[in-house]
């Protein structure tokens, strides 16, 4: 188990009716897309580690998102361009904490995934369907899922096993992708609590747990993902950014584990 956590919580879901309620999605800057926070440099190099020994069960990508994937590679090399914490010169670009990548290293979704502390999924539009479907990503930090089990599947099934996600639900993200315009991206959050602090949760299905008012009960930590969702403009694919925070019970402030304490599970 890897203990990687941020120093405090800067978004509790939680607390407000916007981001408590589904879907909760709000707009987004495009300069707010990629986060770095204090836990960067360990939790890169927890994703570099991941890639390199677990690489099947974080990178899956279809033939068809080929060309989306070096689309989005080039969008996150624009935007780190325009950071200062981060060095760009032709193909070496220098992340924050002083690694190095190459971006003709790779697959152009595995650079893209340790470049920036985002998990990345990439989702296309399928015709026959009528929804979009997960045709890539890279998923180190997996809460309680496994990226292999929802590959090329479309929304509705993708988040079948999640006791909230109604019918009425699925309709209204599926109107919102389809409505997603380039340059005006969205984000929403959710949470969990945990018994422990381990970033690489993955979970069959059939094993799918929700949170637990009884960890209240013990040192606990709280996982919240800052979910954004953004179109990229030649290939039309969607992109899941998902930034993730662990805290524990003690680095949060009195007023977050009060409201927690209200919350109906």
């Amino acid at each position: 188990m890897r203990l990687i956590c941020q120093k405090s919580l800067p978004l509790s879901p939680w607390e407000s009716e916007v981001t408590a309620r589904l879907p909760g999605i709000q707009p987004l800057r495009t300069e707010e897309l990629f986060l770095q926070d204090d836990a960067f440099a360990d939790q890169m190099e927890y994703r570099d580690e991941l890639i390199l020994k677990n690489r099947p069960k974080v990178f899956q990508l279809n033939d068809v998102a080929k060309s989306a994937t070096q689309e989005l590679l080039d969008f996150v090399v624009a935007k780190l361009n325009q950071n200062r914490n981060y060095k760009v010169g032709g193909s070496k670009i220098t992340r924050p904490d002083g690694k190095t990548l190459s971006t003709d290293d790779d697959n152009p979704l595995v650079i893209a995934g340790r470049l920036v502390q985002e998990d990345l999924l990439v989702l296309q539009w399928d015709s026959e369907l009528n929804e979009h479907v997960l045709d890539g990503g890279v998923l180190c930090f997996p809460a309680l899922w496994t990226l292999e089990e929802k590959m090329s599947k479309p929304m509705s099934r993708i988040h079948q096993p999640v006791e909230h996600y109604t019918e009425k639900i699925s309709n209204i993200v599926q109107r919102m992708f389809n409505n997603l315009k380039v340059d005006t991206p969205l984000w929403r959050a959710n949470w969990y609590l945990y018994n422990d602090p381990e970033l690489f949760s993955p979970q069959k299905e059939e094993f799918s747990q929700t949170t637990r008012k009884s960890f209240f009960e013990g040192d606990f930590w709280v996982r919240v993902e800052r979910q954004t969702l953004f179109r990229l403009p030649k290939s039309d694919a969607i992109v899941f950014g998902i930034h993730t925070y662990v805290v524990g019970r003690s680095e949060l402030t009195s007023a977050q584990v009060k409201s927690l304490k209200k919350v109906e599970f």
